[in-house]
């Protein structure tokens, strides 16, 4: 009851109350999401931490993941970007492997654009295969990912809005199913409320939801989750930022979790 309380506190606050503030000044960049997929074109390094867990279930027991990830983007012109990630992985289970190591390599594209009602951005991610996971009866790591995004991004002032759809595809390196290999797909969905404060500090309230398009890998695949955040100016270019993940649904593979990191832009 707490927790609901918790989180119905922080959605009026975030959609009521936080746009009747004092608003800062115009800034020239979008607010970049902690936990979603931004949309907007930066120069920037973002180094994060994130941490999660589920809790016992009897079909399917307890799971606790830890990840460091390293993501940096490159602005090529006004409109077009290319970006490249990679991160470390420790993953526990009481019903699956126990397993830790590097996690896939990933590159992108990304496109946006500014119209006079609003901002559009759309990309792709390319991800290699998972080296460090071992192959299961309903996973294979061997396989890479495909993972496609479109959204729009709305500003009122030092208030914004921004949602995201993304779909995601295992695939092989001829991009064909065969008899041997169900591909399995997923359906993303994000939508991200942002305040700048005077101080420059922007707090968050992020919407993220996952579901299962084919091919279920768990009967804990899909999520709900809510993510109050913040992200605190340390200099000029440089943010701290921290976001709580706290999950709706009881039939999902995260109950709880956190990410924290720092967000830097460089050359706008």
């Amino acid at each position: 009851m707490k927790r609901k309380n918790f989180i119905a506190w922080l959605f009026v606050y975030s959609v009521f109350i936080i746009p009747l503030l004092s608003a800062p000044g115009n800034e020239e960049r979008p607010v970049h999401p902690n936990i979603n997929q931004e949309l907007a074109i930066y120069n920037k390094v973002y180094v994060s931490g994130t941490a999660t867990d589920r809790t016992p279930r009897q079909e399917d027991g307890y799971e606790r993941d830890r990840k460091l990830s390293a993501y940096g983007e490159m602005k090529l012109t006004d409109s077009f970007s290319v970006t490249a990630s990679y991160g470390y992985i420790d993953h526990y289970s009481t019903t699956r492997k126990i397993w830790s190591g590097w996690d896939r390599w990933a590159v992108g594209a990304k496109y946006f654009v500014k119209t006079d009602f609003a901002s559009f951005g759309g990309g792709v991610q390319f991800f290699g295969p998972s080296v460090s996971q071992p192959r299961e009866a309903d996973i294979n790591p061997d396989l890479f990912l495909i993972r496609a995004y479109f959204g729009g991004l709305k500003r009122f002032g030092a208030f914004s809005m921004q949602g995201t759809v993304n779909f995601e595809s295992e695939t092989n390196s001829s991009g064909k199913e065969t008899t041997e290999e169900n591909f399995k797909r997923f359906l993303y969905s994000g939508f991200t409320l942002s305040y700048n404060l005077p101080s420059k500090t922007n707090l968050l309230l992020e919407f993220s939801h996952r579901t299962t398009v084919s091919n279920t890998i768990t009967p804990y695949s899909d999520y709900f989750v809510i993510a109050p955040g913040v992200q605190y100016l340390t200099n000029q270019n440089g943010y701290l930022t921290f976001s709580l993940m706290l999950q709706t649904r009881t039939d999902s593979n995260i109950d709880r979790g956190f990410k924290i990191g720092y967000l830097y832009f460089f050359g706008d």
